[in-house]
């Protein structure tokens, strides 16, 4: 039910991309076809691989695909790629959802009970003291809301006919609700609202609130060793996504980009499964290791014909998708899933311009980076003014230090050594506005996978507001002196 749930959290995450794009605001149609990639595809990996790995390959790929769409498209253009998910991810449902179940009503019901009761969730960040602080959770809650009531639709066509006054009262809830929330009511009404919702729905099926929500019952429940290998798997998903990544730059014929990001997916990716892989199949570990580290960076290096590129990376996924069954079918704690990222230092082979220096500093969050733009005798003096570091959401200093002070001209390379993807992205005035457009967007990172790095040099002074588009209360500014 759990992977139900999701799969509709992702298509509710899609609807309101395809919303955004219609009325030209790229920054949310990016944050909501990012949120799934970063935030839900990790959850539903695990089973979709253990049913079908090339599926899930096909899911991930369209995925980032989509979130790549969003700039260079028109809204008709970026609607039809839409479509194009959402039906991978009916294929997904249909695939690991097994028919007696999807014919259900109490399972799929329980799929409405959980998407209205994670929309609530969502509300209660977005609305602070009565106002609307973060949109993205706003859009989030809407669109949860309206893939539950789709589910419920398409269920009550099933449910029997005495019950039909009950459904229509349903109906009537569901219309009150999304009123409330295009109104911006308070989170008590919210609440409310939602609670009612399911507790009549829960009456309908002669269930309870709580045998309705069964899904909070399996996420506490979920072994610590399924964590392992989610992470495990979300590792090898980030290598799939910097390859893809790479493919793109290669035919762009951006080969340093290329190279660059070949590398991203071996060392700050690959190399922290190594141990695990080689546990079940040292030989294929090797292979990949081998295949990532030498076979595709020369190839690049050389410029060797694309399709020659595409061949090699189609090697790697084939061999990746070998090792993601071993990783998701094994019954060991793995050992990425005790890991403290924050203890794993860069190897000398990270690739960073000339004027970089790595510090060993373990005890911080994040890396520190000296400041290209000061001279030998006052190097000291901007390694402390240039380095920003990433922690987690539920930090008191998600971006570390901030406000960060710079003379302009300067440049701050941030690096993520937090589990979870982040981004670095301008925000206007304030991180609920998404004002900034892809012209006009001062700071755009992208996604920044765990140990990823992105380096902006800011030549006009002024404050500069940032955020993660990811996890928008995570807030940051860099003033910028003459």
């Amino acid at each position: 039910m759990t992977f139900a749930s999701n799969i509709e959290k992702i298509k509710g995450h899609i609807e309101q991309a395809i919303l955004n794009k219609k009325i030209g605001n790229d920054s949310l149609a990016e944050a909501h076809t990012l949120h799934p990639i970063a935030e839900i595809f990790s959850d539903i990996t695990i089973q979709l691989a253990d049913t079908n790995s090339d599926l899930n390959q096909t899911l991930s790929s369209s995925l980032n695909k989509l979130f790549r769409t969003v700039r260079n498209s028109t809204a008709e253009q970026f609607a039809t790629e839409a479509n194009h998910t959402n039906k991978v991810l009916d294929r997904t449902i249909n695939e690991v959802v097994p028919s007696s179940n999807r014919n259900n009503s109490t399972f799929n019901l329980s799929v409405v009970a959980d998407l209205l009761n994670t929309a609530k969730g969502e509300y209660g960040e977005a609305i602070e003291n009565g106002k609307l602080s973060l949109i993205v959770e706003y859009q989030d809650a809407k669109g949860f809301i309206s893939r539950a009531e789709w589910v419920f639709n398409q269920t009550s066509n099933r449910i029997e006919t005495q019950m039909v006054p009950k459904v229509q009262k349903i109906n009537t809830m569901f219309s009150d609700l999304n009123k409330a929330v295009d109104n911006k009511s308070d989170t008590t009404t919210i609440d409310a609202l939602i609670n009612n919702t399911i507790r009549q729905i829960a009456q309908t099926i002669g269930l309870t609130e709580n045998q309705l929500l069964v899904s909070q019952g399996e996420a506490a429940a979920t072994p610590a060793k399924e964590e392992s290998k989610k992470k495990s798997l979300q590792t090898v998903a980030n290598v799939r996504i910097l390859l893809n990544q790479t493919l793109e730059g290669y035919k762009a014929q951006n080969y340093v980009e290329a190279e660059n990001l070949a590398t991203k997916a071996y060392l700050e990716n690959y190399e922290n499964i190594e141990q695990d892989i080689a546990k079940f199949d040292q030989p294929l570990e090797k292979t990949i290791e081998v295949m990532l580290r030498e076979d595709l960076r020369h190839a690049i290096q050389r410029k060797i014909p694309v399709e020659k590129i595409q061949e090699i990376i189609g090697n790697i996924n084939n061999n990746l998708v070998k090792a993601e069954n071993l990783l998701s079918s094994s019954k060991l704690e793995l050992g990425l899933g005790s890991m403290n990222i924050t203890d794993a230092q860069p190897t000398a082979a990270t690739i960073t311009p000339s004027n970089q220096t790595l510090s060993t500093n373990s005890s911080l969050k994040m890396t520190n980076y000296t400041n290209t733009n000061t001279n030998t005798s006052s190097s000291s003096t901007g390694l402390e003014k240039n380095k920003v570091s990433i922690a987690d959401e539920e930090s008191d200093k998600p971006f570390n230090p901030s406000p960060l002070s710079v003379k302009a001209g300067d440049t701050v390379i941030s690096r993520n050594d937090d589990v979870e993807i982040h981004t670095v992205t301008s925000s206007g005035n304030s991180s609920s506005t998404f004002a900034m457009t892809n012209k006009n967007r001062e700071l755009d990172s992208g996604p920044l996978n765990p140990r990823q790095t992105f380096e902006h040099t800011f030549e006009k002074p002024g404050k500069y507001n940032y955020f993660c588009m990811i996890h928008p209360s995570m807030t940051g500014e860099v003033v910028v002196d003459k």
